[in-house]
């Protein structure tokens, strides 16, 4: 019932999205593909999977344990296994975009289970947008945020979006990382150990460097303070990224340092423990402010290559 809910929900707002382009003029239309230029307006007429991408979906639906597949003309579709759902607006062909973030969120989670022991017992909701405009509206984010995680579910960008950015890998992983980082330490952990975590499991180094040429002329390094308020809002880009960088790197840092065992282990704790201090005692055997003051004795990285 809930399940059918959210889509009935997701479906209605897609509907509403489109009445209201269609409201549009022109000169709007094309300002707004001009600020986001990755995004490409999806074809007008949908089309049937030829036989390389069945054949694609169906060793994928195996690999991956998808116990659900199902579609509902102008209603879209849903892939699903034990761990996550994911739905797609009204297209068949979105189908293949559905299963490539299903694949790269069940891979993250046998990964995370590696590292912490278990995964959240939740199941999650992944909902990816049909087109920009759609995740704005749904979200209030923009073409540089991967998506918004709200509970247990998750809104995600254009999956098509993303792969012709090269972040598609990147991003499914890091989100559902992210939301199993909140959940497994229930919700107790501070914002750079989630985000920092979630970018380090996703690979997210490489990113980080190619974006750091946008700010440039600014020092990386952060005060704590501003690091958390930046990932707490996530609405300046600019702000957020470098936030974020310094996140991965101070997570990388106390890896590094420790070994991954010992981070998750103190990750973990924090659910458990009254607070932070108490966690850092118990696996580092010493405060949370020496364990924030070693995570943040990161070097410099260094400058991206110059093609």
């Amino acid at each position: 019932m809930i399940t059918t809910v959210r889509r009935r929900v997701w479906v209605a707002l897609v509907i509403l999205v489109a009445l209201a382009a269609a409201s549009c003029g022109d000169k709007q239309k094309k300002e707004d593909q001009a600020k986001a230029f990755d995004y490409e307006k999806p074809p007008e007429r949908d089309r049937g999977l030829n036989q390389t991408e069945v054949d694609s979906l169906r060793s994928m639906k195996i690999t991956h344990h998808v116990t659900r597949d199902d579609y509902w003309d102008m209603n879209g579709g849903v892939v699903a296994n034990a761990r996550m759902e994911v739905w797609y607006a009204s297209r068949k062909i979105y189908v293949l975009q559905a299963m490539a973030v299903l694949k790269q969120m069940d891979q993250m989670a046998d990964q995370i289970q590696k590292n912490f022991g278990n995964i959240p017992a939740e199941k999650v909701v992944v909902f990816t947008a049909p087109n920009l405009e759609t995740f704005r509206k749904a979200t209030g984010k923009d073409w540089w945020n991967y998506a918004q995680i709200k509970g247990d579910t998750i809104n995600m960008q254009t999956p098509m979006t993303l792969y012709m950015r090269g972040l598609l890998q990147v991003a499914a992983r890091r989100e559902y990382s992210r939301w199993a980082m909140q959940r497994l330490t229930a919700g107790k952990a501070p914002e750079w150990l989630v985000w920092g975590m979630a970018s380090y499991l996703g690979d997210e180094r490489d990113v980080f460097r190619g974006q750091r040429k946008e700010y440039a002329t600014i020092p990386l390094r952060m005060e704590m303070a501003d690091i958390e308020k930046q990932l707490k809002n996530d609405n300046d880009r600019l702000p957020a990224r470098r936030a974020l960088y310094n996140a991965y790197l101070m997570v990388d840092q106390l890896v590094e340092t420790n070994g991954m065992p010992s981070v998750a282990a103190f990750m973990l704790a924090l659910a458990e423990e009254k607070d932070a201090n108490a966690a850092a005692q118990r696996v580092f055997s010493k405060s949370y402010h020496d364990v924030l003051a070693q995570a943040q004795s990161w070097k410099e990285p260094a400058a991206e290559p110059t093609p």
